[in-house]
């Protein structure tokens, strides 16, 4: 009797432990192009948008013909790094509590507050991931971007596609940006997936 009475209750906590343990639902497909958001001349700081906290991003939106500097792969807003801060991407919650992203666009140039060309320069940028449920790291990937020297037409953004070790439930990305003084990271076109709880 003791032996089935303690046999039931080891079944229990086996049952609780695998909900507890449950993986996050994958729910939504998502490419943030950033273009529904409202026109802006200057750079002004980009907080949330579709599902994500961007932490230390701005966003700005380029003219619509454009002389130099880097082309949006997307017309005609794209995302601006912060020179300060640490730049995070994380799931919004209580809708969402993990994402993770499978490719983006991207490129440098010299820093300017206004959304009109500048100078295309070469850069490395670095998603690094960390586990939604251990918030270790358990993924990390650079890539360059290299443009011509002196380019007159814009330079199209490069195209990054991140590594099997991404597509999995994610708390935090922080992107590092490895580049000169006074230039930026411009990201568009971010491909993602948001888990829910």
């Amino acid at each position: 009797m003791k032996s089935q009475f303690f046999q039931s209750i080891a079944l229990l906590a086996a049952s609780l432990s695998s909900v507890t343990a449950a993986p996050a639902t994958y729910t939504t497909n998502v490419n943030a192009t950033y273009d529904d958001l409202p026109n802006a001349a200057v750079t002004v700081p980009l907080n949330t948008y579709r599902g994500l906290l961007y932490g230390n991003w701005t966003y700005a939106t380029v003219q619509a013909v454009q002389v130099g500097g880097v082309a949006s792969a997307s017309p005609f807003s794209r995302a601006v790094s912060n020179p300060i801060g640490t730049l995070t991407l994380v799931p919004q919650k209580p809708t969402w509590n993990a994402l993770a992203p499978l490719d983006f666009f991207f490129g440098f140039a010299v820093r300017s507050a206004e959304a009109i060309a500048t100078l295309a320069v070469p850069g490395t940028v670095t998603f690094t991931g960390f586990s939604a449920t251990t918030g270790k790291q358990v993924a990390s990937m650079s890539f360059d971007f290299t443009p011509p020297l002196s380019p007159v037409e814009p330079v199209p953004m490069k195209r990054a596609s991140l590594p099997k070790e991404f597509n999995q439930p994610l708390g935090k990305i922080v992107v590092t940006q490895t580049n000169q003084l006074g230039t930026v990271l411009l990201m568009d076109n971010l491909h993602y997936l948001l888990y829910s709880a």
